[in-house]
């Protein structure tokens, strides 16, 4: 009998949009394992980025729009896209571990920093395993997100395609694929018992609002005018992982009660961290959130309209242009156009939230057939690696 190939997928260990694509595309190959007779493993490494992951997320959360200064600079000076690119050897000593212990056929990275890392060792150590980086944005692409070195690189369309040719990639280096989202974001729970699991007993409008997995400064401008609605309203608040999100919301609702004693025109639920974003998602008609790629085509997968609240400055503006012109939702980034919008919504939801019904349903059907597409591509790698 034939030895099984191996898949590694990989990515870093942080709960940011790069994980989510991993465990969406190790989900869909391991659920078809047995069938196709290969063996898949999901490794998270810890990236060896120094103080770079940390000012990262700092930005991300306290000042997301400082980030299109460096996205801007990466972009313009070839000498500092390979300055990121060397120090990825730094980053090796824990991947190269793990892929000797896996022995991997093919290894499909959605980490950046860790293909850079591979594709050195690789030519250095003239390894065998074929190698698969996702580039992890839509529109707007640091360029070190396109590793030529790379057998392949994963993109989510067209637009990523003539950047990537742009800055050097071969254009049969590249498979325009769709977004990598989790086929449980497609699941279908029950409207009204997901709504009532969390509290809404009535048919008032419910809003998500949060910033996905890392969380978002923004709340700080949407907060106070919760205090003035009077109409019947439902909010879920998703923090993530940040603490002072988290406390400050916390802070927020306490007031809240306080303020409005026996009156449940206005409920809040305050979710933090949300493992369930499918059946939290199914619950709400509206959703008021960061753009980041993955939490926006999450909120696609489950037919939600988005209204972009923020976004980090340079690597999502391309997420900005592509809500607009695909028609996913609206963008209302400023204090008070996002507190008018939100007066306006009130007045007429089901006219908001029906409004882009058709965009989102296609957009979402095109990702649905992304993993899909990923086994077909990696059982033909298989197969040549067998010849």
């Amino acid at each position: 009998m034939e030895k099984k190939k191996k898949i590694l997928v990989l990515t870093d260990d942080m709960p940011w949009g790069h994980r989510s694509i991993a465990k969406a595309i190790f989900g869909y190959l391991k659920d078809k394992e047995v069938e196709n007779n290969y063996e898949v493993v999901f490794r998270e490494i810890k990236a060896n980025t120094g103080i770079g992951g940390d000012l990262y997320i700092f930005s991300y959360r306290y000042f997301p729009k400082s980030n299109s200064f460096v996205h801007q600079f990466v972009q313009k000076k070839e000498f500092a896209r390979k300055i990121l690119e060397d120090i990825s050897v730094i980053n090796l000593p824990k991947i190269k571990k793990e892929v000797e212990k896996i022995n991997p056929d093919l290894i499909i990275s959605a980490y950046f920093f860790h293909t850079h890392s591979l594709v050195k060792w690789r030519k250095k150590q003239n390894k065998k395993f074929k190698l698969w980086t996702v580039v992890a944005d839509p529109w707007t692409i640091n360029p070190i997100s396109f590793i030529k070195g790379a057998d392949l690189n994963l993109l989510y369309d067209e637009v990523g395609q003539k950047e990537g040719v742009k800055y050097g990639l071969k254009k049969e280096k590249t498979k325009i694929t769709g977004w990598w989202t989790r086929l449980d974001m497609y699941k279908k729970y029950d409207y009204q018992q997901c709504r009532e699991k969390l509290g809404f007993k009535d048919d008032r409008p419910v809003i998500f609002l949060g910033g996905g997995s890392l969380g978002t400064s923004s709340l700080p401008k949407i907060l106070p005018i919760i205090l003035t609605l009077s109409q019947k309203v439902g909010f879920v608040i998703n923090t993530g992982t940040d603490k002072f999100a988290y406390n400050l919301v916390n802070q927020f609702q306490k007031m809240f009660v306080r303020l409005r004693k026996n009156d449940d025109t206005v409920i809040i639920k305050h979710l933090g961290w949300i493992e369930n974003i499918t059946e939290v998602l199914t619950a709400c008609d509206i959703v008021f959130g960061k753009a980041g790629p993955n939490f926006l085509f999450d909120c696609v997968a489950c037919k939600k309209p988005f209204v972009a609240i923020t976004h980090i400055g340079g690597q999502e503006d391309g997420n900005i242009d592509l809500i607009k012109k695909k028609k996913l939702g609206w963008v209302k980034e400023k204090t008070d156009e996002m507190n008018k919008f939100l007066v306006e919504y009130l007045e007429n939801p089901k006219y908001y939230e029906n409004k882009f019904r058709k965009n989102i349903e296609i957009e979402a059907e095109a990702n649905k057939k992304t993993l899909p597409m990923i086994l077909e591509m990696v059982k033909r790698e298989l197969r040549n690696i067998s010849q």
